[in-house]
């Protein structure tokens, strides 16, 4: 059975609120009264949904990463074995990117529960050691655990300035990285 029409759109109404209001002001320093009046929805409507504003934000994570993740299973699995875990982090970026402002709102949000760029460093992670932990070489844990941390980064800061990004942007600036600690420019 289809949710009734009046529940999506005030469902619609709260998350929007708390995404604008996430734009605005730190996590921490938005309260439910404030979602209230940005939503237009009184107290007992916003209950009748959500626990308090940590379920709301939760809720609004978990569907954003629910699409993430089906989208780079979706791209993982069309990819070739040469792309591996790149072709999965092509995917996580036209996801993020596609959902910009959401993203960067739910980004620093770190709450019991909800530390949505862990979430997307334990996707980027898992999907390098899915791809090159049974290699063996060196140590995938820590070699996946560098990836992540780098890859996180460049995420952020292209959906920052709105730029393209692709797996080969981060081969690239890699290379270069390379290339500088090995004494080259």
């Amino acid at each position: 059975m289809a949710e009734d029409l009046r529940v999506v759109k005030t469902k619609r109404a709260i998350e929007g609120a708390m995404e604008r209001l996430l734009v605005e002001k730190p996590f921490d320093a938005i309260t439910v009264q404030a979602i209230l009046d940005e939503a237009l929805v009184n107290r007992k409507t916003f209950y009748s949904h959500y626990r308090d504003k940590y379920d709301l934000v939760r809720k609004m994570a978990d569907e954003f990463m629910a699409d993430v993740h089906a989208m780079v299973v979706v791209r993982k699995s069309a990819g070739s074995d040469t792309e591996g875990p790149f072709a999965a982090i092509d995917a996580l970026y036209e996801q993020l990117l596609a959902k910009r402002t959401l993203a960067l709102a739910l980004w620093d949000v770190k709450t019991e529960g909800l530390d949505f760029s862990g979430e997307l460093a334990a996707t980027v992670e898992q999907a390098y050691l899915s791809h090159f932990g049974a290699e063996g070489v060196g140590d995938p844990a820590l070699q996946a655990k560098m990836v992540s941390a780098m890859v996180v980064t460049m995420l952020r800061y292209k959906l920052e300035a709105g730029e393209p990004f692709t797996s080969v942007d981060i081969h690239r600036e890699l290379d270069v990285l390379h290339r500088r600690s090995m004494g080259g420019r």
